[in-house]
């Protein structure tokens, strides 16, 4: 997948929503709608798509996870799962899923059933994420949890996704990616955990040498924690790319011919250059940024721009569902 081109759907804004409804809810987007947009899709030139969360969830998005074992009825089911996996392979593209194993809604029975896989505060109280009361987070530490999310993810693997979108990927410890890897590698050897690592995990501090580059302003804190995971996930995405890509619209410059920003991207993949089979997959945008549009001011020539020196990167690039249509919201 090292120059994959990979549609990246949020799977109830997609095919058979209904954008007059309003508010935070549920729009009706879902797996055999997708299956349906197919055509589409390959006819923008992608090879592969990459799926939100589909499990049992109590918000649209799909991260919030109430029950690990079940498909959200407002997705389908497993079996709608497994047919799109099968009408993507079909057509010689590829399919990656998006799993979350940092933390899970309050509601998911894994609570009440087995307290001691999450993480608890000083005063017996669960631990969650950024302190939302109804995230708890799991203590990926302790063995039992580890295996029930290798399990998770083997089944993904099993039903023929070609790599694992790691939501928050910075929560858990690194050891416990280690032995992920290890466990899911042994198994499906060529699918691949990509990590989501978007800012300076909490609690946890680089290795001397990355943290000394940077504050000798070598690289960037993002940088340092991207280079961080190599040698224990297969992949990041490229937040630090995105980072330089809005930093050259802000700058009010155009992207083609744009040689400070083809510097600026040259040194930073660069600095992979000791770990040739870690996978950077770009992007520009997704479900936690604006829109690359409403970053360009609304200029869709300079989106083009930057999509198409994006794309002439040879790496795996992410396009968000809708940057065709030019969408900003």
């Amino acid at each position: 997948m090292n120059t994959s081109y990979i549609y990246h759907i949020l799977i109830d804004r997609f095919a058979g929503c209904n954008p007059n409804q309003e508010g935070r809810c549920f729009k009706g987007g879902n797996l055999r709608g997708i299956s349906q947009k197919l055509d589409h899709i390959q006819g923008l030139g992608c090879t592969g798509i990459l799926l939100t969360p589909f499990y049992k969830t109590n918000e649209y998005h799909g991260y919030h996870i109430t029950d690990y074992e079940q498909v959200d009825e407002h997705f389908g089911t497993w079996e709608d799962v497994a047919q799109l996996v099968n009408a993507v392979h079909e057509r010689g593209m590829t399919i990656a899923a998006d799993f979350v194993a940092n933390h899970c809604h309050i509601s998911n029975p894994l609570v009440q059933e087995h307290p001691d896989w999450f993480k608890k505060r000083k005063d017996g109280s669960l631990k969650c994420f950024y302190d939302i009361d109804y995230l708890p987070e799991f203590n990926l530490d302790k063995a039992d949890a580890r295996s029930y999310m290798v399990e998770r993810i083997k089944l993904l693997c099993k039903l023929g996704f070609n790599a694992i979108r790691l939501d928050y990927a910075k929560g858990p410890s690194l050891e416990f990616w280690r032995k992920v890897r290890i466990e899911i590698k042994k198994a499906y050897p060529d699918v691949l955990l990509i990590g989501e690592i978007l800012g300076a995990p909490i609690g946890k501090h680089l290795p001397e040498e990355l943290a000394a580059q940077v504050r000798g302003g070598k690289i960037s804190r993002q940088e340092a924690w991207q280079l961080c995971y190599a040698g224990i996930l297969d992949g990041v995405l490229d937040f630090e790319y995105q980072s330089l890509m809005c930093k050259a619209t802000h700058s009010a410059e155009r992207i083609a011919g744009n040689e400070r920003l083809e510097v600026a991207v040259r040194e930073h993949f660069d600095r992979y250059a000791d770990s040739p089979d870690y996978q950077l997959w770009l992007l520009l945008d997704n479900h936690d940024f604006n829109r690359f549009l409403y970053e360009c001011g609304g200029d869709v020539e300079l989106l083009k721009e930057a999509v198409d020196f994006t794309r002439h990167q040879e790496r795996p690039y992410l396009l968000y569902y809708g940057t065709e249509k030019g969408m900003t919201h």
